[in-house]
């Protein structure tokens, strides 16, 4: 019994009227303007299938120059030519195909004929413990094939590194283990998504053109079959390739009627992140010193997403390039998406909002294990991506550096209050990263809709004063929690190594560095000046 995905409701979306449903492919793509966004159960499995989207329009219509994009952001997708192709290779979509099972590999076994539980599957549960979700017992037993598929998709996007299950006819095998070869390929990106009001919206934002290749094609459409096979130093053939790039050699234990109950996981294809920028569509790029010295060449980064950061403190290196070059080399490249919208300008006057997303994985320890998943999403107008809007980014990364310094000030000033109490270098450290935490938590929401407000007509200087001003009201607030709460001793003061601290001196020394921080609230504004 098979089950095939471009028939079988499979993927969760939610509508346009709020209300959440399954879809097929050809759903997915008939309904798009109904569906307002995928809502699998982890964000980052909808970005393993938005990608699969993505990879099956390039591979269905061929976009190779910007020309094709501008028609179909005027015309839309032809959604003709998606349906031949999933006519075509329908059978390549089939779940449980006897040969050729979608995005698996249908002879996979080991040399004990052994099949893992779903804990290795499903990355909710690393090691068996519950982790994101509460799955457990029957939970991890077996799963529908609808689950199932969605999971199989994930797992080849974000499986974390470390040692697999060796595959009969895998040459690189040693002792029946396949050694590690790193995670999945998004789980080595900062992945980015840019959202319109509905998935066909976002589907046409994240596409990009591709050169014209023969070769570079996902692999359920390719006529040589997947094998046990493997490269250790694979080399994608473009951009569409990468999009469901096969991390992993995967076969499910199951069927359609009684679902999926464990699963042949083993190594794939290796792939390393050093100057993909040229296939990899949907992340930011940092210049790295290190890497380029190694190779003796500029060499670019993915930039990965840092989980003690909010979305909004790194807007600038997604909506252009604003950031000082390092060694005379840009040092961050905005996502492909990003910058070919900003050529379309496809909403032109109408400066329309729209949605960016940021999904990632935080692996642990040699990338071994699941330690965090990372997902914000960040509002802001379209116009923010034109040539116009280039001193309203640059006043966005300007103003966000000066922020972090002036939280840093707010994280001297509990220290100065600790040491001033008795505390000692340590503790300090403790009531830094506390007092900044909180700072940073009573700043996000002002930020958010401070971004959100922002077009490229933005007068900077204002918006920059009127940033400043609201730094200024929410660490001054967290301020005087400090200097209220501050213990007696620290009214007295004592010596330190610093020079002798009072809880007076650290407060005088705290408003003196922020005002050198915020100049804007010093100047008379535009109002002033006039009258």
């Amino acid at each position: 019994m098979s089950f095939n995905l471009t028939s079988e409701p499979w993927i969760p979306v939610l509508r346009d009227d709020g209300t959440s449903d399954r879809v097929s492919l050809r759903e997915c793509f008939a309904e798009a303007d109904q569906i307002r966004r995928l809502s699998a159960e982890l964000p980052t499995q909808s970005f393993a299938v938005l990608r699969m989207l993505l990879a099956i329009i390039h591979d269905a219509i061929g976009i190779h120059w910007e020309s094709d994009l501008e028609d179909m952001h005027e015309t839309g997708l032809d959604l003709s030519r998606v349906d031949a192709y999933l006519n075509e290779y329908e059978d390549r979509f089939d779940l449980f195909h006897p040969t050729r099972p979608f995005m698996q590999v249908a002879t996979l076994r080991t040399a004990k004929n052994e099949a893992s539980g779903l804990e290795k599957l499903i990355s909710d549960v690393p090691n068996g413990d519950p982790f994101l979700t509460t799955r457990a017992g029957t939970g991890l037993a077996r799963v529908d094939a609808a689950e199932a598929a969605l999971w199989l998709i994930h797992c080849h996007a974000f499986d974390p590194s470390g040692i697999r299950s060796g595959a009969v006819g895998d040459p690189e095998v040693k002792g029946g283990k396949g050694y590690p070869i790193g995670p999945g390929w998004s789980g080595q990106i900062g992945g980015v998504i840019l959202h319109g009001r509905h998935l066909a919206e976002t589907l046409l934002f994240n596409l990009v053109p591709t050169p014209e290749s023969l070769d570079d094609r996902p692999v359920w459409a390719r006529d040589d079959v997947q094998t046990e096979r493997r490269e250790l130093e694979a080399q994608p053939r473009g951009p569409v390739d990468l999009l469901a790039w096969q991390s992993r050699r995967i076969r499910l234990v199951g069927d359609a009627e009684n679902g999926v109950t464990g699963v042949v996981l083993c190594q794939g294809d290796k792939v390393t992140p050093q100057n993909r920028q040229g296939l990899e569509a949907m992340t930011a790029w940092r210049y790295s010193r290190p890497q380029s010295q190694k190779f003796k060449q500029a060499v670019y980064m993915p930039l990965k997403h840092d989980p003690t950061r909010s979305a909004w403190r790194g807007a600038p290196a997604v909506l252009s390039r604003a950031a000082a070059p390092v060694d005379g080399h840009e040092a961050t490249l905005q996502p492909t998406t990003t910058r070919m919208l900003k050529g379309l300008d496809p909403l032109g006057s109408k400066d329309l909002s729209a949605t960016l997303e940021l999904v990632g994985m935080e692996y642990g320890p040699q990338e071994a294990t699941v330690a965090e998943l990372y997902h914000d999403t960040l509002d802001f107008r379209v116009s923010l991506l034109g040539e116009k809007a280039a001193p309203v980014v640059t006043m966005i990364h300007d103003a966000l550096v000066t922020t972090d310094q002036a939280v840093w000030e707010l994280g001297r000033l509990a220290r100065n209050l600790d040491l001033a109490a008795g505390g000692d270098e340590k503790s300090g450290v403790g009531a830094t990263q506390r007092t900044q935490l909180a700072a940073w938590s009573a700043l996000d929401v002002p930020a958010r809709e401070w971004l959100a407000a922002l077009t490229a007509a933005t007068d900077t200087v204002e918006a920059h004063r009127a940033w400043q001003q609201e730094v200024h009201r929410a660490l001054s607030s967290e301020a005087r929690k400090l200097l209220t709460t501050c213990s007696p001793a620290a009214v007295v003061g004592r010596q330190t190594r610093h020079g002798f601290m009072t809880a007076g001196l650290a407060e005088s020394y705290f408003h003196a560095a922020l005002r050198k921080q915020l100049p804007l609230l010093e100047q008379p504004t535009q109002r002033g000046e006039e009258e």
